[in-house]
């Protein structure tokens, strides 16, 4: 074994390595020339079907009806699928549950999916989608933090980690600054929106392409919601066109979506958001 002094750099770390140096982006000039692509420049595959959500209309409700004959009437339209299509898990709440890819029965925010389209175009689907008749119940909404304080909501059993002694801490502080601030929506702002195509294999399994994240999670919750085993969903990732914690989860809403109705047509679907949906 050969020996190296502590102060010899070795062959792979001498000045004309990377270290100390600024490293160019593998994808650099692919972005800044157009080269690059993204899940909606992919080749459409043959058949392919585009995909649109029915949101909810209340913060707050219990579903009591929903029609959706109009919905499937639209021509273009192929499939339509709602919470009781779905063959596996209903719920894909990536840290703890609560999280139904379609709601069923109780909705809990305004756009929430009710339930999914499969159309011949992009439009059919999404104009489909606007066609359902909902009738809701609706329940008393918090839709602000003292609300939910006020009305001790919490998401999850509050934790506290305490270290050394703030209230004496504040008592000596020269200085002390007193107010309240109120920050409303936030979004991540991302350039390429959720996307995803999904595309049923030759062995009814699902390959999955998303700008997520976390794929690994994606593939295990759409197999979850398919009732596949997980070596039966692959998912890739080319390139994001963005993320900042955005794709951590939520892009797995999406590609589940997808997913389901790849699986109910057979045929390839690919879903995307517009921007102000996502």
């Amino acid at each position: 074994m050969r020996k190296l002094p502590l102060n010899t750099p070795t062959p792979a770390h001498t000045a004309q390595g990377l270290a100390g140096q600024s490293a160019k982006h593998d994808s650099a000039w692919k972005h800044v020339s157009g080269q690059a692509r993204y899940i909606d420049d992919l080749p459409m595959p043959e058949g392919i079907l585009h995909a649109a959500v029915g949101h909810s209309q209340q913060a707050h409700a219990r579903i009591m009806s929903m029609d959706l004959e109009a919905v499937r009437r639209y021509p273009g339209v192929i499939a339509v699928v709602t919470a009781k299509d779905v063959p596996g898990h209903l719920d894909i709440g990536p840290v703890f549950p609560g999280d139904p890819v379609l709601a069923d029965e109780i909705v809990e925010f305004i756009g929430q999916p009710l339930f999914a389209v499969a159309a011949t175009s992009h439009e059919a689907a999404r104009k489909a989608a606007k066609l359902a008749n909902v009738q809701y119940e609706p329940l008393d909404a918090v839709i602000t933090v003292n609300q939910a304080l006020d009305k001790e909501l919490f998401v999850r059993p509050s934790q506290t980690q305490l270290r050394g002694n703030p209230d004496h801490a504040l008592s000596q502080a020269s200085h002390r600054l007193i107010g309240e601030q109120v920050v409303g929506g936030q979004e991540h702002f991302y350039l390429e929106g959720q996307a995803c195509l999904a595309e049923p294999t030759e062995d009814r399994g699902m390959f999955v392409h998303t700008s997520s994240q976390h794929p690994s999670e994606v593939q295990k919750l759409v197999a979850e919601v398919l009732g596949l085993p997980i070596h039966e969903v692959q998912t890739e990732v080319r390139r994001m066109g963005g993320g900042f914690g955005g794709k951590e989860t939520q892009a797995a809403q999406v590609a589940c979506i997808a997913a389901l109705l790849a699986n109910a047509t057979g045929r390839p679907v690919k879903y995307r958001l517009s921007r102000p949906d996502d």
